[in-house]
């Protein structure tokens, strides 16, 4: 799947749109003068979360980087061999200060990143820097500084500055504006009441990942705790605060540069254990293993959820529905999000009236479930209002799904509806350039009938242009 043009807020924290419940970013100094950073990853529950390191030359420093479903996607976070962090997320947008004035970085806004950790020991260091150039996407986007030498800032479209206290929160919402934009935000009060009446350390900083976590649509995905000073690192997955992988930057780099998995830090824990044996063994034989822990039936319930929203929501792999289909059984009143998910997985395994049903019982009893309604629309063959892109794909009626892929972030949403001998679908894009293709079966298909294409490497795509 791919997007040829996306802003820096799409690109690194990849929900299509201002997600004011995600990540929570904290720093602070101990009594020691060593200065710890942390972060809860907040997204859409996913297995595809990278963990990268680049070894030092004679020239830059080594570092470690966070990425979301590629090595070469934005980074979410990073810390270096000097003693710098940051981390990212999403605010309502403003107006980006003086960007007419501000210079393009050589090779983009992506190696502006990389190269703050290659070369920058200090905050005051990165400041210089954006003030000479811009960031793509910044207007949307809020990044979290801090070193081990105690100076830590914030960087924003319309601001940026060094932070007096001892301790500096973010989460998603500009801090240079008015506190109207943090009122109905939960997690920035905890942090700051933690920091501010406990000293920075591990056991705080666990004690905030913890309280902070995302436990319903949006999902802690990891979480990552660093001594600046002495270059540790602790590293949580999946919202378990009980298990955590402790190393240090130094060890991470002795292999050189690689990337991998960060699930492949916890492969004897029982929600990475039980996910291998899905993929090598089947569904039953991943239950047994579920069931062999002896974990509560709450982190249970909650391991189902996180393999919901991997199997179902990203991969679409609807062999798994039985996750998802146990996980609806725990819950009294479940959530919008999780009703139209089960509604689209069995309409993807062609239990259409099912789905339908689902929608129906669930738009009449909740008028106002705007994506509910869409949905239950989508699934019948009407457009939404202010559709501006049509899709169809002749042929493939034995098919049991099709899905456009390159148009948005949450590919699950992307259905097509069967229509006598073809496959349609009527979807409303921003202004844009796509580059897509379907997937019948989870098998790519080009559309025959646009002859727009274009290559990225070996991959071939159909291109699209939505213009304002």
């Amino acid at each position: 799947m791919k997007i040829k043009i996306l802003t820096l807020l799409t690109l690194i924290f990849l929900t299509g749109s201002i997600n004011t419940e995600a990540c929570t970013i904290f720093s602070g100094k101990d009594k020691k003068g060593h200065v710890w950073a942390g972060n809860n990853e907040d997204f859409y529950f996913t297995f595809n979360s990278y963990l990268n390191l680049v070894a030092r030359t004679d020239t830059t420093f080594g570092y470690m980087y966070l990425t979301y479903f590629s090595p070469d996607n934005y980074i979410q976070g990073g810390t270096n061999e000097a003693g710098l962090f940051f981390n990212g997320s999403t605010t309502y947008p403003s107006e980006y200060k003086n960007y007419d004035m501000l210079k393009e970085f050589p090779g983009g806004s992506k190696q502006l990143l990389h190269y703050i950790l290659k070369k920058c020991k200090t905050v005051p260091e990165v400041l210089s820097l954006f003030r000479k150039y811009r960031l793509h996407g910044l207007e949307a986007a809020q990044l979290h500084f801090a070193d081990k030498f105690g100076n830590q800032g914030i960087i924003v479209s319309d601001s940026m500055w060094l932070t007096k206290s001892d301790y500096q929160v973010s989460t998603n919402y500009n801090l240079c504006h008015p506190n109207k934009d943090g009122i109905n935000c939960w997690r920035f009060p905890i942090a700051e009441s933690i920091l501010s009446s406990k000293e920075p350390g591990f056991e705080t900083f666990r004690m905030i990942c913890d309280s902070t976590s995302r436990k319903t649509r949006y999902t802690t995905v990891y979480s990552n705790i660093h001594n600046l000073n002495t270059g540790e690192i602790w590293f949580f997955f999946g919202m378990d605060y009980i298990n955590s992988y402790h190393t240090n930057l130094k060890n991470l780099l002795e292999n050189g540069s690689r990337s991998f998995f960060i699930s492949e830090l916890f492969n004897e824990q029982p929600i990475v254990k039980t996910y291998n044996t899905y993929h090598s063994s089947g569904y039953a034989a991943s239950l047994k293993v579920l069931d062999s822990y002896a974990i509560s039936p709450v982190r249970k319930t909650e391991i189902l959820r996180l393999f919901t929203q991997d199997l179902i929501l990203f991969n679409r792999d609807f062999n798994s529905y039985g996750y998802l289909e146990s996980y609806m059984r725990t819950q009294k009143a479940p959530d919008e999000f999780s009703v139209t998910l089960n509604a689209i997985a069995l309409f993807c395994l062609n239990r259409n009236n099912e789905a339908v049903d689902i929608l129906q019982k669930y738009v009449s009893e909740k008028p106002n479930s705007v994506s509910a309604k869409e949905i239950l629309n989508q699934m019948q063959g009407i457009a939404p209002a202010g559709a501006n892109a049509r899709f169809e794909l002749k042929g493939y009626t034995s098919a049991k799904n099709v899905f456009v892929d390159g148009i948005s972030i949450s590919p699950i949403y992307n259905f097509l509806t069967r229509d006598g001998d073809k496959w349609i679908g009527n979807f409303r894009l921003p202004s844009n350039e796509y580059h897509y293709h379907f997937t019948v079966d989870g098998e790519k298909v080009l559309d025959q009938s646009n002859t727009d294409r274009v290559k990225d490497g070996d991959n071939e795509f159909n291109k699209l242009i939505i213009n304002p």
